[in-house]
C-alpha cells in the first residue's frame, strides 16, 4: 500500500505542483542518517518521503494525527507523534531507536510550520540525534511550498515546488563523543545546517517576493499581440458583411467581450497572479472562438478544428508554470502564427497549414528556450505529427512549405525582437 501511495503522490505532486528534486543522491544508501529540512507547509513530510528509496520515519506534530485524511497518511507512513507543547523525551527516544537500527529519521528543526517562509528560532533536536548516533545530517531546502500552502490557508493552491537535498554534514566521531553533552556543540551544528538550507531558501523567497510584486503591478493597456485582433476584426467584418452577414454578430460579440475584459482588467480588477493568468488566457480564448468564423468567412479549407484546439491547449500547458516573460513571448509568437496562417491560406491553401505552422513553431521554441516541461512539448508534437501523417499519408508535406517557413521565421523573430513581459516596450 505504501508503494502505491508513493507513486500516486509523486504523480500528484508532479502534475499539480511540478515538483522538482535535486541532490537525491545525497540521501545515504545505507546506515543511519538524519534528514532535516525547513518547514513551510503540511506537504513537507510527504515531499521528502515519496522520493526516498529507503524507508523514512518522521517526527510529526501529534495534532496532525487527529486530522482525518492527513492523520491516516502520516500513520501509514510510520510517523512518530511529538507533543510540541512540552519537551517530548518519548518521541526523542523513539527516533533514537530508529537510528540505532541504521534507518533514516526525518524532522524539521523549526518545530512548526514557518510563519513567513523564512526560518526563525530553531530547535537542536536534529543536531543532537546526529551527534549521539555519530551519523550524517542531511540538510533539505524546500522552496515554493510556502506559496503553495502557507500556515494562513486552509487548503493548498497550485504553485511550483522544489526540494533540494544538500551534501550531508559529516560529524567527527571523536568530537561527538567528547562533546555530546555540550549544548554549544548542538548550536554549532544547527547553525551549520541553517546556513546550508538558507543558501537556497533565502534567494528563492526573495525571488518569489519579487514575482508577487510583479503580479501586483498595474495591468498593461494593450500588448502588441492584443492590438492585432482590431485589424483582423475590421477586415473580417467587411468580408462577412459582404458575403455572409449572418455571421457578423458572432464575430462581433467575442471581439467586444475580449476588449471589454481588457478594459475591465485595466480599470477595475485587482491585480495579482489570477488576474494576470486570466489576461493571458483571453488571447487563446479569442483565437478558439474566432477560428470557425474566420474559416467560414474566408472560405478556406483548414481541417480538424477539434484536434487543432487540443494541440493548442497541449503546447500552451508548460507556460502555466513557467515565468511570466516566457508566457508573453510564446503567446506573441502563437498569435502571429494564427493570424498570418490565414493570410497565407488566401494564396496557398493547405488543409493542415495552421497545424504545421504551430507545430514547427512550438518545436523550435521548446528546443531553443527550454521552457518547463519542454520535453512534453516535444513528445506531443511528435505524436501530433504522426497523427497528421496517418490522416494524410504521403501528401502530408504538399503545399505546407510556406507554413513550415512561417513557424521557423516566427521563432527567429522572437529571438531577435525582445519585449518586456509587462508593457510591450522594446528592451
Amino acid at each position: 500500500m505504501i508503494k502505491i501511495l508513493k507513486i500516486l503522490f509523486q504523480m500528484f505532486f508532479r502534475l499539480f505542483f511540478t515538483v522538482e528534486y535535486y541532490g537525491i543522491e545525497n540521501i545515504p544508501k545505507t546506515g543511519a542518517a538524519v534528514l532535516a529540512g525547513n518547514h513551510p507547509s503540511y506537504l513537507d513530510p510527504i515531499l521528502i518521503y515519496v522520493v526516498s528509496q529507503r524507508p523514512v520515519r518522521f517526527l510529526a506534530w501529534d495534532k496532525i494525527f487527529k486530522i482525518p485524511l492527513l492523520g491516516f497518511i502520516v500513520k501509514t507512513f510510520g510517523a512518530i507523534p511529538v507533543n510540541l507543547s512540552k519537551k517530548d523525551s518519548n518521541a526523542f527516544e523513539q527516533a533514537m531507536k530508529v537510528l540505532a537500527k541504521g534507518d533514516l529519521i526525518a524532522l524539521f528543526p523549526e518545530g512548526q510550520r514557518s510563519q513567513r517562509g523564512y526560518m526563525e528560532k530553531l530547535k537542536s533536536g536534529a543536531a543532537r540525534m546526529a551527534i549521539f548516533n555519530k551519523c550524517p545530517l542531511v540538510p533539505i531546502t524546500i522552496t515554493g511550498a510556502y506559496e503553495a500552502w502557507p500556515v494562513t490557508r486552509l487548503f493548498p493552491r497550485l504553485r511550483k515546488i522544489t526540494v533540494k537535498f544538500h551534501e550531508p554534514i559529516l560529524l567527527d566521531s571523536k568530537e561527538c563523543e567528547t562533546r555530546q553533552d555540550d549544548t554549544a556543540f548542538y548550536d554549532e551544528i544547527t547553525e551549520t545546517w541553517r546556513k546550508t538550507v538558507d543558501q537556497r531558501l533565502v534567494p528563492g523567497l526573495k525571488a518569489q517576493e519579487s514575482l508577487n510584486k510583479h503580479f501586483a503591478r498595474p495591468a498593461s493597456y494593450l500588448r502588441i499581440y492584443e492590438v492585432v485582433p482590431i485589424g483582423v476584426y475590421f477586415i473580417m467584418a467587411t468580408v462577412i458583411l459582404l458575403f455572409q452577414p449572418n455571421l457578423f454578430l458572432w464575430l462581433t460579440l467575442p471581439f467586444i467581450a475580449y476588449y471589454g475584459y481588457i478594459l475591465l482588467d485595466v480599470m477595475v480588477l485587482k491585480q495579482g497572479r489570477k488576474s494576470k493568468i486570466l489576461r493571458d488566457l483571453a488571447t487563446p480564448f479569442l483565437m478558439i472562438v474566432w477560428y470557425p468564423l474566420i474559416v467560414r468567412g474566408l472560405d478556406v479549407t483548414i481541417l480538424a478544428p477539434i484536434s487543432l484546439l487540443a494541440f493548442i491547449l497541449g503546447i500552451c500547458f508548460p507556460f502555466y508554470w513557467t515565468n511570466y516573460y516566457d508566457t508573453q513571448r510564446f503567446l506573441r509568437g502563437l498569435s502571429m502564427i494564427y493570424y498570418l496562417s490565414f493570410v497565407i491560406e488566401l494564396f496557398k491553401q493547405a488543409d493542415f497549414g495552421l497545424h504545421w505552422a504551430m507545430a514547427v513553431f512550438a518545436l523550435g521554441y521548446a528546443i531553443y528556450h527550454l521552457p518547463l516541461f519542454w520535453y512534453l512539448q516535444l513528445v506531443l508534437i511528435v505524436l501530433y505529427g504522426g497523427f497528421v501523417y496517418w490522416i494524410m499519408g504521403s501528401q502530408v508535406m504538399a503545399n505546407h512549405y510556406f507554413y513550415i517557413t512561417l513557424g521557423i521565421v516566427t521563432n527567429i523573430y522572437l529571438v531577435l525582437v525582445k519585449f518586456t513581459a509587462h508593457d510591450g516596450k522594446v528592451v
